[in-house]
């Protein structure tokens, strides 16, 4: 019985939308498949190309078309005979460096055949594209005849073990104001060296700059920030020693993301900040100086979350997050900049004061770190979610851990009562909806904060308990204890999650 051919019956703008989530060598191949799909591509909304797709690609003679040729030309760029093929077997190393870039020599063929405006194109390179004015030749071509709004570059020399280089990339030497194009938006950028802010001047536009694996100055990454009238996102993710500070000072810039950076200070002066996130950082806490009233997110842990080949901050070495904790509610005082001028507001009395989602990674069964939890908690008035990650390996830090306790009873500021001897925080409630606590193992240290907030929190929605992998039975009784406690909110949901490798023994001795 013949059934209906749904995806022929499709309007070309869908099409096109689901084949835009494609890489642009796997959208050229589409053609191929029916011909209700032929020339889709060419209006294709998202084009990324990257040059180990090629691994993936039987070996073709034909080229992409020119714009020029007739339409029936199946699109299929050309690799050469010594390529991959769909058997996943790899060719000679001495072969690689060519073979990727006759796949780069086909962008420009892509680009030409393609026939619409273009929402985001990312290009993976080698570092020859750039001495060879393609890079600039891309940008021009892109921002000016099809009106990106996002543009990604990688150079990805130093992925490849034939073609050994220095630890960062490229020189990004290119003409002043070349990214001041009325439509893009946003820019990523991931190994190079940005020596220059004269390619950002004039950015009236773009709202989102990303720095991934980039050697970059203090006084160069400031410079762009001011260059960039009306940036909103900045991420920056493993820089070298030269980026020794983040320095910002910005009235439009709403989130900032910092990742595996080595820094002397963290300064950030800016009323539109709502999100700050930090992830395996390492400066002096004492030098970090915040002034953002108007915070809604934080996030500070110890685990990175991209992909970090250099890894300049070991777990050993990065910022405790209770230090900075510590100095971000004042408990300790901050060392403020001699170089900035007396009347900056450089110091808000309550960072938290509006904060609805908090992430932080801390030890639940160290008393310091609950102590600090507790006061962090009471500096939150519109807390709505809480994530905690207890540390899950205490062996890489154990020793760490032990003497960082024992100074509990010489604390330099007071220590006075925890959790119900204190008086309850306003977040507890009144606001607080969704807490999830990850790594758990049931001691009872840990035990003491979800009974809390089981016991007291009256607008509590969900709570998730992730449990360790190396949760143990007693752990596992106590925390199941849990769920015979008292509930202040009548709406609350318990999810207990058990580790993957969990073997459950019935009281009979049985397994269910």
């Amino acid at each position: 019985m013949a059934t209906d051919d749904f995806i022929s019956n499709l309007p070309d703008e869908v099409l096109a939308r689901i084949i835009s989530g494609l890489p642009a060598i796997e959208a050229i191949r589409t053609t191929i498949l029916s011909k209700r799909l032929k020339d889709v591509w060419r209006n294709v909304f998202r084009l990324d190309f990257d040059p180990k797709g090629v691994k993936k690609l039987s070996p073709r003679k034909q080229a992409v078309p020119a714009p020029n040729q007739r339409r029936s030309t199946v699109p299929v760029i050309q690799f050469g005979s010594n390529v991959c093929h769909d058997d996943g077997d790899d060719f000679d190393d001495t072969d690689k460096r060519e073979e990727i870039a006759r796949v780069v020599k086909n962008i420009d063929n892509v680009l030409l055949s393609h026939e619409r405006n273009l929402i985001s194109c990312r290009i993976v390179h080698l570092s020859n594209s750039y001495r060879n004015g393609d890079l600039e030749k891309w940008i021009k071509y892109l921002t000016s005849e099809k009106e990106v709004q996002e543009l990604a570059f990688l150079c990805d020399d130093y992925q490849h073990e034939f073609h050994p280089k220095s630890l960062f990339g490229l020189g990004l030497n290119l003409p002043s104001g070349i990214f001041s194009c009325r439509t893009l938006q946003s820019l990523e950028f991931t190994n190079y060296d940005i020596r220059f802010h004269r390619p950002f001047h004039h950015c009236h536009n773009l709202k989102t700059l990303k720095l991934y694996h980039c050697d970059i100055s203090t006084e160069t990454l400031e410079a762009i920030v001011s260059s960039c009238g009306f940036i909103e996102h900045l991420s920056v993710c493993s820089s070298t020693s030269s980026l020794k500070q983040v320095r910002i000072f910005s009235q439009t810039v709403k989130t900032v993301e910092l990742e595996s950076l080595d820094l002397e200070g963290i300064y950030l002066s800016t009323q539109s900040l709502g999100a700050l996130v930090l992830h395996s950082m390492k400066f002096p806490a004492k030098s970090m100086v915040i002034h953002a009233p108007n915070l809604r997110v934080f996030t500070a842990t110890r685990k990175p979350i991209t992909k970090n080949p250099y890894n300049f901050t070991r777990p050993s070495k990065q910022t405790k997050i209770a230090e900075i904790l510590e100095y971000c509610t004042h408990l300790l005082p901050v060392q403020t900049p001699v170089n900035y001028k007396a009347n900056d507001p450089m110091e808000d009395p309550n960072l938290f004061k509006n904060l609805r989602e908090l992430t932080i990674d801390l030890d639940l069964n160290d008393r310091r770190e609950m102590l600090i939890l507790c006061i962090v908690l009471q500096r939150c008035l519109s807390l709505h979610q809480l994530e905690i990650n207890i540390k899950e390996s205490r062996s890489e830090i154990e020793e760490a851990t032990r003497n960082y306790s024992s100074v509990n009873n010489r604390l330099p500021y007071p220590e006075t009562k925890l959790w119900e001897q204190r008086e309850l925080c306003d977040c507890i409630t009144f606001t607080l909806r969704h807490v999830s606590i990850k790594g758990f193992n049931g001691k009872d240290g840990e035990m003491e904060f979800p009974r809390h907030l089981i016991t007291k929190c009256a607008k509590l929605e969900r709570l998730e308990i992730w449990c360790n992998h190396d949760w143990s039975s007693e752990g596992g009784k106590a925390t199941l204890g849990l769920l015979s406690l008292p509930r202040s909110s009548i709406d609350v949901s318990i999810l207990l999650k058990p580790p993957p490798n969990l073997l459950v023994v019935l009281e009979d001795g049985s397994q269910p």
